[in-house]
């Protein structure tokens, strides 16, 4: 079974323990499945995300469901972020988090704060994708998470904000499991081109809102989606209620 998962997988990583001192000079990409179970609606929804990084920045980005992370490369990814795509972006030498999310069916530009994470590290360890894995808790905005991360590659960051840890995350889900990231693929030999480690190119006109002012905007949206729920309508055939809305479950809790 292992044996399997490491061919799908196709790690292609050197496991040299480079010093943390290295950090900055490391290059390459890292791909992550993020598993979704909406507990309302029982459905599983599987995504995929790149996450690049170099210089002390890293970019993670959504992939369609068309492509397959294998078959990236800078021209499509350029492509990509050309659009108004999902982002993470992480500055750790600015300190400094921006990203992208719905509100509606419009994307924000989002400010947050980088390395808000107050992490237990465990005595607890066990092996993940041949990597040596150390677990770790933490409490996040209203969800409580068990990390899993590996020493074999010192690289303090991980999928969506989740960063901070002395080890790269090779997986992470909150304790009712409605969340999971999972580590599917790494390549620190990979030279990426800088051009990309920035906030993409649409957004850079917008000006960001803070966490706590797209908190704001969220709840207002939920409350006037909530309201067109229960409008009840009048036509030739009859009166009947307008369609139900269902709105994805969010990892902050709002």
């Amino acid at each position: 079974m292992n044996s399997t998962k490491n061919k799908i997988i196709k790690i292609s990583l050197s496991l040299i323990f480079f010093s943390t001192s290295l950090f900055a000079q490391l290059s390459g990409t890292i791909n992550y499945k993020f598993i979704v179970v909406d507990p309302v609606t029982n459905t599983t929804n599987i995504t995929n995300s790149i996450l690049y990084i170099t210089d002390n920045k890293s970019l993670q980005i959504g992939i369609e469901k068309n492509i397959s992370p294998q078959n990236l490369d800078d021209n499509t990814i350029i492509e990509i972020v050309k659009g108004r795509p999902i982002f993470i972006f992480k500055n750790f030498k600015m300190k400094t988090l921006l990203l992208s999310d719905y509100v509606g069916l419009k994307t924000r530009l989002i400010e947050d704060t980088l390395l808000n994470f107050k992490w237990v590290i465990t005595k607890e360890k066990k092996k993940i994708l041949n990597f040596n894995c150390t677990k770790a808790r933490v409490d996040f905005r209203g969800r409580q998470y068990e990390a899993w991360f590996t020493n074999d590659i010192p690289i303090q960051n991980g999928p969506w904000k989740f960063c901070g840890l002395p080890g790269l995350i090779i997986k992470i889900n909150d304790e009712k499991r409605i969340f999971t990231y999972e580590l599917t693929g790494i390549d620190l030999k990979t030279k990426i081109d800088k051009n990309i480690l920035t906030v993409p190119l649409s957004y850079l006109k917008d000006t960001p809102i803070t966490h706590k002012e797209y908190t704001l905007l969220l709840n207002k949206k939920i409350l006037a989606y909530q309201k067109m729920a229960r409008v009840i309508q009048t036509g030739k055939e009859g009166t009947y209620p307008s369609p139900t809305v269902i709105l994805p479950t969010k990892q902050e809790k709002f």
